[in-house]
């Protein structure tokens, strides 16, 4: 047998391409990450364009994976594909953290950014995904949040698909959007030119001009279209004009070749298409039936429908191109395909054998209906909701009856809402078809809860709880529904039902270890709304004080512990707490709470003045966000990495997040989100001190009636700003009135207390009342608890100016240096300005330029490196805290060096120490 792949993989034209796909490499060479996107048509060369291009640089490294539609449900199918090539001894599934629990995509991703740092270390690397469509969503969520985390690497990302790009799934799309340097290449046919030379390179004869016009006009320039016409016994004649010998698509052009083949050679190729698989020789001829495999192949191989590799013992064979195999299957008709797909089952392995028993079916079998059901349903037990909806969907197509029909595609649907949205989605009109039921109502609901239509989630999840709460045969649906219901009304802020179904929920029995934990949440959550975060914690006493004893099952109540401490005024368990929750999320662990937990982390460290916390904080959400965000957590997290660049200066990265936040707050049924982007520009007004523009952003919500349980809980961690603007802009009975409320909620929470001193101090003076403006101040000062740096440094700068306007310069400047150290320490830079300016007006310098501009010359990412490197970690371990490679932090090092003049990691420990000392406050 003869190995003819080398003829038929002839390259021709593309220039272009090739030029453009040339220049990306040699500016990755520079440092710069890309993403180089190939769509097309399916075989018209996109996967051989790649691999010329490639070949063209000799020294680029080549990591590459495809991706197999039988394995779409296969979670991180593709990332073990990419791990093995790099000779990673783990499984992606393997990465677990040690928790038990299955592998995140979080942790998948950052151990692929591990693998990827390690083999851009001596050159430019390319990561090759084909056929991305069929991908499977976690390795598209892990590679996602890598090629998020790229900066100043020598990485291409090579991706192929079959387009537009805007027909592919959602998580996909995210994907081709992960890396800023992109590059498209959109692939068409091949011209006339680039068909005469492919021409001439396979065609058993010449052809003259017009033979080439007709290949280009009916082919349109397709490659493998070409490929096959030009092959040997393709039954294309160039000598006869006058008949037309082209057939009319590909799929008929490869059915004649096949008629074309031997009696024994079709029935090994139909085989061959019905498994789909990498096969031995051997193995094939017994599940066709062949009695000499290999000289009923031997054709197939010389017409190039087929390769194979002689050099392994097996002689393995694959259908040449997926085109190819499809074709070769559409031909085959149904009554041919099901004896086919029987003989296939015993040949695979049992996970594979399922699609194979459907295939072979010619009725309904209530049978394997069940057999599926029951797989499914352990499936789910483990995690793998989208390959249990698979499988349900596959139950209902061959149930007899209506009902199981039905009560299968219902829970398939449900699941994917869970795993893959899209999917689910695509269900809905086959769930509103299905007869009324609970099942369906609380699809529905969870439909409409996902698409930010809570009105409608409530309706439908209210409507499933009274089908089903009095039903004993569904008494574990009853209880799911109630939880959801629960879920439902926390973001519409009713405390009370809140805490009465998810009771009722956990009332049952029905639930098991982790939905109890979280409907337990769930109670805390609305005894939050109802009494405060005090209530709210005693809801919770049966976690265990220490975060890291707290079970996996537990980290949905972890994590809103650490929710309820920040509203409680404990800043350092609330970091404790959410901390460790999300620790437990990206080993894999669910929670709830999910990308906000970030924003309520970042808020902490914010308060509690550990800034470059913040910036670390927020860049792991946005990794997050990368690779499943819903759109209501966006203001929060817009929130929290805009707070900091806010606070120090950094106008222009502080608008863009603000103006994100209310992008996405105001395509939201969510009022509280709408409130939390209101924070966000309110921050940016601080900043230059328009406090006209704090009122009017956060002025909606001034009332205490226009809020409902949710933005009333949380209303501490804005009313401040909101303050601060209506005394700064002269609203001064409004500015009164808030502070009461912040009054109120201030016992539970002791870091407001310098907040409030400052704020009625200032207040008391813009109402001329000096005396008592001083007692507050000094009463401010004197208070012993848990102060926030943040407002700490905001009271010492507003009594020190009093103290100056009212002629008591000396004390004035002690306070006013202290602010300024607390300043300086935050790298607050137009705070620093304010203060330095007061201590100006008492005719003394501020710090040195040098000292201060030093500082604040870095960027967010050279802070957060520098400050780990304050830390004591060594560039292997920040890379690994800031998910980002080896490379980038050597990159960062040396601008930190270079800006700060320093020689040194010891100098630059130095440094970072100087500016973190905690002011005198």
């Amino acid at each position: 047998m003869q190995d003819r792949r080398t003829p038929l993989d002839v390259f021709v034209g593309r220039a272009a391409e090739l030029a453009r796909v040339a220049e990306v490499i040699t500016r990755a060479e520079a440092g710069e990450p890309w993403l180089i996107a190939i769509e097309g048509d399916a075989g018209v060369g996109k996967t051989t364009l790649a691999r010329r291009c490639l070949a063209g640089a000799p020294d680029v490294r080549v990591l590459s994976a495809r991706a197999d539609q039988a394995e779409a449900d296969l979670d991180f199918g593709l990332v073990d594909q990419l791990l093995r090539a790099a000779g990673d001894g783990l499984s992606a599934t393997a990465l677990t953290g040690g928790t038990g629990s299955r592998a995140s995509s979080f942790a998948v991703g950052a151990r692929l950014l591990e693998v990827v740092g390690e083999h851009q270390a001596t050159g430019v690397l390319a990561v090759v995904i084909d056929d991305l469509q069929w991908a499977d969503r976690k390795s598209v969520e892990a590679l996602t949040f890598m090629l998020r985390r790229l900066s100043v690497d020598p990485v291409i990302a090579i991706v192929i698909y079959r387009g537009p790009g805007d027909r592919l799934d959602e998580t996909a799309q995210r994907m081709l959007l992960s890396i800023e340097n992109r590059l498209l290449v959109p692939l068409g046919g091949l011209n006339t030119e680039e068909v005469a030379s492919l021409a001439a390179a396979l065609a058993p004869g010449p052809l003259d001009d017009r033979a080439i016009r007709r290949l280009y006009r009916d082919t349109g320039g397709h490659a493998l279209y070409l490929r096959t016409l030009l092959s040997e016994g393709s039954g294309f004649d160039p000598a006869a004009p006058g008949r037309l010998s082209l057939p009319r698509s590909l799929a008929a052009a490869i059915g004649e070749r096949l008629r074309a083949l031997p009696p024994e050679t079709q029935v090994i190729l139909e085989m061959l298409s019905v498994l789909n698989l990498r096969l031995p020789l051997a193995q094939l001829g017994h599940a066709a039936v062949a009695g000499s495999p290999s000289t009923a192949i031997e054709p197939a191989v010389t017409s190039g429908l087929v390769d194979w590799w002689p050099e392994e013992p097996t002689c393995p064979v694959q259908i040449r191109h997926p085109l190819v195999r499809d074709a070769i299957y559409a031909g085959l008709t149904p009554a041919r395909r099901r004896p086919l797909h029987a003989r296939a089952a015993s040949m695979v392995s049992e996970s594979a054998s399922w699609e194979h028993r459907v295939a072979a079916l010619d009725h309904p079998d209530e049978d394997l209906a069940a057999q599926l059901e029951s797989l499914a349903g352990a499936e789910a037990a483990d995690g793998h909701l989208a390959l249990a909806a698979t499988h349900l969907q596959w139950a209902s197509d061959v149930s007899p009856a209506r009902a199981d029909r039905e009560r299968r595609l219902l829970t398939a649907a449900l699941h994917l809402m869970l795993s893959e949205e899209s999917r689910g989605l695509a269900l809905r009109e086959a769930v509103q078809a299905s007869a009324p039921s609970p099942l369906r109502s609380c699809v529905l609901g969870t439909m409409a809860f996902s698409s930010g239509q809570l009105a409608e989630a409530e309706r439908r999840f209210s409507e499933a709880l009274a089908q089903a709460r009095d039903d004993p045969d569904i008494r574990p649906l009853a209880a799911m529904i109630a939880n959801r219901l629960a879920g439902t009304y926390t973001l519409l802020g009713d405390g009370e039902k809140v805490m009465t179904l998810a009771r009722w929920a956990l009332g049952t029995g029905c639930l098991d270890a982790a939905a109890a934990s979280q409907t337990r949440a769930l109670v805390a959550i609305g005894a939050c709304q109802v009494a405060g975060p005090a209530a709210a914690l005693a809801e919770l006493g049966h976690l265990d004080t220490d975060p890291a004893r707290v079970g996996l099952v537990d980290v949905d109540a972890l994590s809103f512990r650490g929710v309820f401490q920040l509203l409680a005024g404990d800043l350092d368990q609330a970091v404790t707490d959410l901390t460790a929750s999300l620790k437990l999320a990206r080993r894999g662990a669910t929670l709830t709470l999910g990308l906000r937990a970030y924003f309520y982390l970042a808020l902490a460290q914010y308060l509690a003045g550990a800034w470059d916390d913040v910036l670390l904080t927020a860049e792991q959400g946005f990794s997050a966000a990368a690779i499943h965000s819903r759109r209501y957590e966006l203001p929060l997290l817009h929130l929290a990495a805009g707070c900091v660049p806010a606070g120090r200066g950094e106008a222009g990265e502080a608008e863009r997040h603000a103006r994100l936040a209310e992008e996405a707050a105001a395509s939201l049924d969510y009022g509280q989100e709408r409130v939390y982007a209101a924070m966000a520009r309110a921050l940016v007004c601080q900043a230059s001190s328009d406090y006209l523009g704090m009122a009017d952003a956060l002025g909606p919500w001034a009332a205490d009636a226009a809020l409902d349980g949710r933005s009333r809980m949380y209303a501490v961690l804005w009313r401040p700003a909101l303050a601060e603007g209506l005394i700064g802009s002269g609203q001064l009975d409004q500015a009164a009135a808030v502070l009461v409320q912040l009054r109120v909620a201030s016992g539970q929470a002791g870091y407001l207390q310098p907040a409030l001193a400052w704020l009625e101090g200032w207040l008391a003076e813009q109402q001329g009342s000096l005396e008592q403006a001083r007692e507050i101040y000094q009463r401010g000062e004197d208070l012993a608890g848990l102060h926030s740096p943040v407002y700490t440094a905001r009271l010492l700068l507003a009594h020190g100016r009093f103290l100056r306007r009212t002629g008591r310069r000396r004390r004035a400047v002690e306070r006013l240096r202290r602010a300024n150290e607390g300043y300086l320490t935050l790298r607050a830079a137009p705070f620093i300005a304010r203060a330095e300016e007061e201590l100006a007006a008492c005719h003394l310098p501020g710090n040195p330029a040098s000292k201060r501009q030093s500082v604040l010359a870095l960027t967010s990412r050279e802070t957060e490196v520098a400050h780990l490197v304050g830390k004591g970690l060594s560039n292997p371990e920040i890379a690994a805290e800031l998910f980002i490679s080896r490379k980038a932090v050597e990159y960062h090092l040396g601008n930190i060096y270079a800006k700060c003049g320093l020689q040194g990691r010891q100098e630059l420990r130095r440094f970072v120490e100087q500016w973190r000392q905690p002011a005198a406050v």
